[in-house]
């Protein structure tokens, strides 16, 4: 995962300049940029393949899930702005 302090407002590491999904984005990636930039917080749940993790699990801590690590194939929308992707 890339490190939060090297991140940039100007470079969205999820969409590319035309709005397409960004290929090799993970989903530590993704959600690293957002907290940082996207007003999300680490208490917001996001959902991956069906399954609900909280952002700071996929974030933080030695027990990270492996999905946290994996790109992302697609977004959809969700919910009061609940995040989905697919791996």
């Amino acid at each position: 995962m890339e490190d939060t302090e090297d991140m940039e407002l100007g470079y969205d590491p999820l969409w590319d300049e035309q709005g397409r999904l960004r290929q090799g984005c993970t989903v530590g990636e993704a959600l690293a940029w957002m907290t940082k930039f996207g007003g999300r917080t680490p208490g917001e749940s996001v959902c991956i393949n069906g399954v609900g993790y909280k952002i700071g699990r996929l974030l933080y801590g030695p027990e990270r899930p492996a999905v946290a690590d994996k790109p992302i194939s697609r977004v959809y929308d969700g919910y009061y702005r609940q995040l989905n992707f697919s791996v």
